[in-house]
């Protein structure tokens, strides 16, 4: 007993396609057309053999590296710090880079000041107020009718 076959498929295999008929040896050859230009974006994928930018963004880096290596060499001296009830003896490398942290982290939180104090003195000037509940009589300005 054999199984229907699904729709589509037909029962009997098809013949093999014969490749088209060679041309005679006399005749000449198709013109061949060059391959097309490729576009901006084909050129950016491929990669060039010599990238200046690159080599020069490598170069600043390696300097910049060697750069913190030798700081943190000539910084390794013992320093005695002085607290208020206490005495530290700390490589000076350390305290150099505890110091920056503290300026950074300073920075930040002064820039964080800054930005909402000035969100509030522009929501002061356009007469809004930062507060979500400031519709006291519950009236939608937007649309002009009660909520």
């Amino acid at each position: 007993m054999s199984t229907p076959q699904p729709p589509g498929i037909p029962d009997e295999p098809k013949p093999p396609v014969s490749p088209p008929p060679a041309a005679p040896p006399g005749a000449a050859a198709p013109p061949v057309s060059p391959p097309p230009a490729p576009s901006p974006a084909e050129e950016e994928d491929r990669p060039s053999t010599w990238q200046p930018l690159l080599y020069a963004k490598i170069v600043v880096l390696l300097l910049v590296i060697a750069y913190a290596i030798g700081f943190v060499v000539q910084n390794t001296d013992e320093i005695r710090i002085d607290f208020v009830f206490a005495t530290a003896n700390v490589r000076l490398i350390w305290t150099i880079l505890l110091l920056l942290a503290i300026g950074l982290v300073g920075g930040i939180l002064l820039s964080q000041l800054y930005r909402y104090r000035r969100r509030a003195q522009v929501a002061k000037k356009s007469g809004k107020s930062r507060d979500a509940r400031s519709d006291v009589g519950g009236r939608d300005k937007a649309v002009g009718k009660s909520s």
